[in-house]
C-alpha cells in the first residue's frame, strides 16, 4: 500500500485514529501491524518539535519509542512482538488522552456559551441580519499538498481580509470562525458563519459564492467550499421550519431560534473527532467577532 500522498496533518490524523481505536478495542491486530508498517516512517518522517499534538499522537510516540529504540525509522519492520509490546505500553497513556478529550469537551461548552451570548446580541441589535454559513477546506486530491503551517497563513490572510470589511465582506456586522481536522479524511477545514447588515445586502446565495472564491483565491487554487445556500436545500430546510440562513428577521422568533441553532453548530461540544490533532502554540481553533465596539452604532460610549 502507498502512503506517499499523506502529509503531515494527514498522517497525523491516522495516527491519532489508530490509537484511539487501539484503545477502544475496535481494530484487528494484524490491521494494527499492517497500520504501523504504514505509517510509522511517514508520522516519523513528518515530526515536529514545533508543533503541539494530541494525547494520543504523543502516546503513540512514545510507545513506538520505548518498543525501537534509536533504531532509524526507515529500518524499523513491525512484527507480532514490537507490535503486541507498543499495544501494551499505549495502555499507560489512557488518563492523559481521556483528561485531554474532557477538556476540549468543556472548552468547546464554554465556546458555545460565548458564541451564543454574541449572537443573541447581535440579532437583537439589528432588525435584520443576512446569516452566511460556508465551509472552507482543501481539494481532497490536493490537500496532501497543505501543511497545518498552510492553513494557518490561509486562515490568518481570511481574518484580515474580514477585518477590513471590504469587497464580498462589505457591510458585514459580525462573524465566528471554528477550525476543525476531519475525523476520518484528517482534512483541515473551517466552519464559517458571516452576519451581514440585512438592509444593506440580501442575496446570500451571491455572497457565499463570493466568500468561497475568496477563499480559493488566498489558497492559490488549492482551496475548496461548501455553501448552504443552495435555493433547493434551503427549500428543504423551510419545509421543517429549520432555515436558519439567509435573512433573519428580529421581530420573527422561529427566524431567531433557528439561526442561533445554525450558528451554534460551530461549537458543538460532542464533535471530539473533529478536534485538531496538531496545533501550533498559541493557535486559537475557535473565535468571534467583537460586540462592543466604538464603531457599532446605537450603543452607549465605551468606557475608558
Amino acid at each position: 500500500m502507498s502512503y506517499s500522498h499523506l502529509n503531515q496533518p494527514l498522517v497525523v490524523a491516522n495516527v491519532h485514529n489508530l490509537v484511539m481505536d487501539i484503545l477502544a478495542n475496535i481494530i484487528s491486530f494484524n490491521e494494527i501491524m499492517d497500520k504501523l508498517n504504514g505509517w510509522y516512517y511517514p508520522f516519523m518522517n513528518h515530526l515536529n518539535s514545533d508543533l503541539i499534538y494530541s494525547q494520543a499522537v504523543v502516546a503513540f510516540f512514545s510507545s513506538t519509542q520505548a518498543v525501537v529504540g534509536d533504531t532509524y525509522p526507515e529500518n524499523v519492520i513491525w512484527d507480532h512482538d514490537k507490535t503486541q509490546r507498543f499495544i501494551n505500553m499505549l495502555s499507560c497513556y489512557r488518563n492523559d488522552i481521556e483528561n485531554e478529550r474532557n477538556a476540549f469537551t468543556y472548552q468547546e461548552s464554554q465556546n458555545k456559551i460565548r458564541l451564543h451570548g454574541y449572537v443573541n446580541n447581535m440579532i437583537t441589535h439589528y432588525s435584520r441580519l443576512l446569516f452566511i454559513r460556508i465551509d472552507l477546506k482543501y481539494a481532497q486530491e490536493t490537500s496532501h499538498l497543505v501543511s497545518l503551517e498552510d492553513f494557518y497563513c490561509h486562515m490568518n490572510k481570511l481574518r484580515e481580509l474580514i477585518g477590513k470589511t471590504k469587497g464580498c465582506f462589505e457591510h458585514l456586522q459580525g462573524n465566528a470562525w471554528a477550525l476543525e481536522q476531519g475525523g476520518i479524511s484528517g482534512g483541515l477545514h473551517c466552519h464559517l458563519l458571516l452576519m451581514y447588515d440585512g438592509s444593506k445586502r440580501q442575496n446570500d446565495w451571491h455572497i457565499a459564492k463570493e466568500v468561497g472564491e475568496k477563499w480559493k483565491a488566498i489558497t492559490g487554487g488549492l482551496g475548496e467550499y461548501y455553501s448552504y445556500h443552495d435555493p433547493k436545500r434551503k427549500q428543504k430546510y423551510k419545509q421543517y421550519g429549520k432555515l436558519g440562513i439567509g435573512m433573519i428577521h428580529r421581530d420573527n422568533p422561529q427566524e431567531v431560534e433557528n439561526a442561533v441553532a445554525s450558528a451554534l453548530y460551530l461549537t458543538k461540544p460532542n464533535k471530539n473527532e473533529q478536534q485538531l490533532k496538531l496545533w501550533l502554540p498559541n493557535m486559537r481553533t475557535f473565535g468571534h467577532g467583537v460586540y462592543r465596539t466604538s464603531k457599532r452604532r446605537g450603543l452607549p460610549p465605551i468606557s475608558k
